[in-house]
Formats: structure tokens, C-alpha cells, sequence
């Protein structure tokens, strides 16, 4: 999710022939990420089928734009630089991120003057066997 503030207007005159990525329920392209982008047919240099959704309200959309309108949304600065969010895929350095399951281990000693195995305690004072 962007955090930068709004990149389009609506409607604008220097946008022609392309409908603004944008959210008609929230007014804003502020929440808005790219689900799929695909090359129209027949194919034009100028337009791509895009997909999107409004993470703010859930709404999706889907409609001819320009290179130019998902370049804006797609090159925000998000949390972190470098990293790239294409719908729910994540790319750093042009490499696909993926889930790795994570652990959490507590290492610890046993408390002194506790036997080691159950299976031969030994007496306090009492030497092991060889």
C-alpha cells in the first residue's frame, strides 16, 4: 500500500483516451495496487489492460491505461526501497520474493543439581559409573 499522496486526477486533459487508475468509492488512486497488467489486442504501444484494486475499500477495477498511469502507481516509494509490490507478489532487486516458515526455539541449560536423562537419575553425592 502507497503511502504518497495522490499522483492523478480524475478526468484530467493531459490523460487522453485513458481512463485514470483510480477509486470512484474512495476518490483517490492513493490505495490502489496493481494486480495484473496485460497487452491489449490488437496490441498498442500505448495502452495496457491493467486490473487493479483499492486496498482501502477492496474495490476492483478493470480498464485500458497508459504505460505512464501504471508506471505511477507501480514506482512508488514503498516500505522499503528497492522492493517492488505486484498485487501480493513482492520483487527486490528483479528477483521474486518468496515465504520462508520461521521458527521460534528456546535454547536453555538444565538447572544445576537436576539429572540430565530420566532414564538413570543419579543420587545426590553419588558418582557416575564408568
Amino acid at each position: 500500500m502507497s503511502t504518497v499522496s495522490e499522483s492523478a486526477v480524475p478526468h484530467e486533459p493531459h490523460q487522453p483516451g485513458a481512463t485514470p487508475l483510480w477509486c470512484a468509492r474512495c476518490g483517490t488512486d492513493r490505495h490502489l495496487i496493481i494486480e495484473s497488467i496485460q497487452a491489449r489486442s490488437p496490441r498498442s504501444s500505448q495502452q495496457l489492460a491493467v486490473f487493479y484494486t483499492c486496498t482501502s475499500c477492496g474495490f476492483s477495477y478493470s480498464h485500458a491505461a497508459t504505460v505512464q498511469q501504471a508506471g505511477a502507481i507501480l514506482n512508488r516509494r514503498g516500505i522499503q526501497d528497492g522492493l517492488l509490490e505486484f498485487g501480493s507478489h513482492y520483487f527486490h532487486c528483479s528477483e521474486p520474493l518468496r515465504e520462508v516458515k520461521t521458527a521460534l526455539r528456546s535454547f536453555r541449560a538444565p538447572p544445576t543439581g537436576v539429572p540430565r536423562s530420566r532414564s538413570s537419575p543419579r543420587k545426590p553425592g553419588s558418582t557416575p559409573r564408568s
